[in-house]
């Protein structure tokens, strides 16, 4: 899932976009844009992922987790992660280019583009490159690799394809899908809309993904509510809310309630409403509500959060997890089943010299962890940040640096 969106550029008059920053000294009467960037968040879309991550690692994912009932909710809960992510994405967009109007009176689409091309695709498909030769190499890596999956993962709507009801190395995909869309449609949107009607734009979301979740429910679509863009617009209105709400800054104990909030919500979701599941009418449209109404409330936890504390080793650690978490989330899927391959060879040799089941599972995780993050570092390190130093060509409000 893709990191802070570093925001767009002033708009051209010719055929070619000036640079961001001759543009925006350029413009009239309007200082430098300050520099948007927010930490907290990098540590936020970390545990977003930590979510997916722990939704992934047991064998079999869901249905693991359904064997242990009530605990199993908080484990089910993890797949919620990439509500998180499109909270996250909600915010940081309608915030950056909300910046980028007001700084130079307008929004350049072909810059938002370009910025989110060089952010986005590197890595997206070399990841289906690789895994596509690795699936010819090795058969039993499930990819269906058709023209018309082939196609819709090229075109960005795989999420409203019937290929997502199936677990492969490209499922988990289908949330890029949706934050493409997104990013197509909120900045076609937001550059029209005045900003005293824009909490209008949650509401009338929240009402298109509820009667698009009732439609899905009764005439029985095939792509599954969980993964349709309309059936999941809820977490990406609770974002644009925060960011065009007035800022809000809780205090400790307010923060500490946000975040037990966001667990209840999700537990609920999870274990109550039996989401990702479809299994009745009344969870899956009170179930995705209470899913972004938790995402938010983790979203207004971190905000502002030890904004001014000195950096200390754990919290730089878990904000540079932040910044390569998009490679962890596409990394994911096969980090772990690579590792389940190992420990299936490795385990019958631990059970053998007497090791206890635990050691197994503890080897397991650790080592599904720090495959994941090895290849994410190697990623952005080399793939990934290359292109990244690009988009500052084409950024008016000046985000995170790479």
């Amino acid at each position: 899932m893709s990191d802070s969106i570093a925001a767009a550029a002033q708009p051209s008059t010719g055929d070619h976009p000036p640079d961001a920053k001759t543009t925006i000294q350029a413009a009239q009467g309007s200082p430098p844009a300050e520099r948007f960037y927010l930490p907290e968040l990098d540590i936020l879309r970390f545990f977003a992922f930590f979510a997916v991550f722990v939704y992934h690692v047991p064998p079999g994912s869901l249905f693991y987790y359904l064997q242990h009932g009530a605990l199993g909710g908080f484990g089910t809960a993890g797949s919620f992660g990439v509500d998180l992510f499109f909270t996250l994405s909600g915010y940081l967009i309608t915030r950056l280019l909300l910046r980028e109007r007001e700084t130079t009176g307008s929004i350049n689409l072909r810059a938002f583009y370009i910025r989110r091309i060089l952010r986005i695709w590197p890595l997206y498909f070399f990841y289906l490159a690789s895994v596509l030769l690795l699936s010819r190499l090795v058969p039993s890596v499930g990819f269906p690799a058709d023209p018309v999956c082939l196609l819709s993962l090229g075109c960005f709507v795989f999420n409203l394809t019937s290929y997502v009801s199936s677990f492969t190395v490209v499922t988990h995909l289908w949330s890029i899908s949706v934050e493409e869309q997104f990013y197509l449609v909120w900045s076609l949107t937001i550059r029209n809309i005045p900003r005293r009607r824009m909490l209008l734009v949650p509401l009338v979301m929240l009402a298109i993904a509820t009667i698009a979740r009732l439609l899905s429910w009764f005439l029985g679509f095939a792509v599954p509510i969980s993964a349709n863009t309309f059936t999941r617009l809820d977490p990406i209105a609770a974002g644009i809310l925060l960011a065009v709400l007035p800022e809000i800054n809780p205090r400790p104990a307010g923060r500490a309630l946000l975040v037990l909030t966001g667990i209840a919500s999700w537990w609920v979701a999870a274990y109550w409403c039996r989401l990702p599941l479809q299994q009745s009418a009344t969870g899956v449209l009170i179930g995705y509500p209470i899913v972004a109404l938790g995402s938010g409330a983790f979203l207004l936890a971190a905000l502002g959060a030890g904004r001014k504390s000195a950096g200390t080793r754990l919290r730089q650690t878990l904000i540079y997890l932040g910044k390569i978490s998009y490679g962890l989330y596409v990394y994911n899927v096969v980090a772990i089943l690579a590792v389940q391959g190992l420990i299936r060879l490795v385990s019958p040799w631990l059970y053998a010299h007497g090791w206890p089941l635990w050691t197994a599972w503890a080897l397991y995780l650790g080592v599904a962890f720090g495959a994941n993050v090895l290849l994410a570092a190697i990623s952005y390190r080399w793939l990934e940040a290359p292109f990244l130093r690009l988009k500052g060509r084409f950024t008016a409000v000046p985000s995170r640096a790479v």
